[in-house]
């Protein structure tokens, strides 16, 4: 149930040789109750409803099929809707950031948390793009040197979450925290070179205390948000493969 109040404010005025001076001496507010009971505008509803039949009709066409639910809940440190989300983002914003910026991505990283929707079985729609992704996030490009990504892979490590990753190999020791495996693009981590991470503006701007990023002196807008790379991705795709491939995982 939603309320609406209003508010009016009930101001004096004292008048002086210099100047005028406003005091609120009272608040007023209505509420007025949004649910079942509010009362139709025939008018107003006759109005939109092509428009709200058209917006639905659009938002609900089929533009991918999903075989299985896909989940940010079926694994430990990777899950089946992270993997997807990351590699597809990746996909998707690689040859836009080439065009741009003449550079390549070399591997990805988005949080558990700003995944909002499992991708469920069945017809997938731009309505599914919505769900999974409700906020105005943008992907940008971050620059870390080495010890920016490994100041990266320190947080996954202690975090223990299921961050969507894509490109990242990491093998690591549950207890110790120390590192067995360390793969970008398939390659060791050099200590001489700078790594162009993709991520969300939210993160960029050190949301779930991802301050690696915040304290990166370079980043890269690519004008690319994240909801509208779901919806490019479902248009192109039959069907939505991904799964689980232990890209993140604890020393055996």
């Amino acid at each position: 149930m939603r309320h609406i109040f209003y508010v009016g404010l009930l101001a004096l005025t004292s008048l002086s040789c210099t100047q005028n001076k406003s005091v609120v001496s009272k608040v007023h507010g209505i509420q007025h109750r949004v649910d079942s009971t509010l009362v139709t505008d025939i008018e107003v509803d006759s109005f939109i409803k092509p428009y709200r039949k058209h917006l639905n009709a659009t938002l609900d066409a089929s533009l991918s099929i999903a075989t299985t639910d896909i989940t940010k809940f079926d694994g430990e440190l990777e899950s089946s809707l992270g993997n997807l989300i990351a590699d597809l983002s990746l996909e998707q914003v690689q040859p836009v950031f080439k065009k741009r910026y003449n550079d390549k991505i070399d591997f990805v990283l988005l949080n558990h948390g700003g995944l909002r929707a499992p991708i469920l079985k069945g017809n997938v729609t731009a309505r599914t793009a919505f769900e999974v992704m409700p906020f105005e996030n943008e992907l940008v490009v971050v620059q870390l040197d080495y010890k920016g990504v490994m100041e990266l892979i320190k947080y996954v490590m202690v975090k223990e979450s299921a961050h969507p990753t894509s490109n990242l190999k990491l093998v690591f020791d549950k207890d110790s925290k120390r590192i067995k495996e360390l793969l970008v693009n398939n390659e060791s981590l050099k200590e001489d070179r700078k790594y162009n991470v993709l991520t969300s503006d939210y993160l960029k701007d050190g949301g779930d205390n991802m301050r690696f990023f915040k304290e990166a002196d370079t980043f890269f807008s690519t004008e690319y948000k994240l909801r509208n790379v779901l919806i490019d991705y479902f248009t192109k795709k039959d069907t939505l493969i991904t799964g689980l491939d232990k890209r993140i995982q604890y020393a055996e």
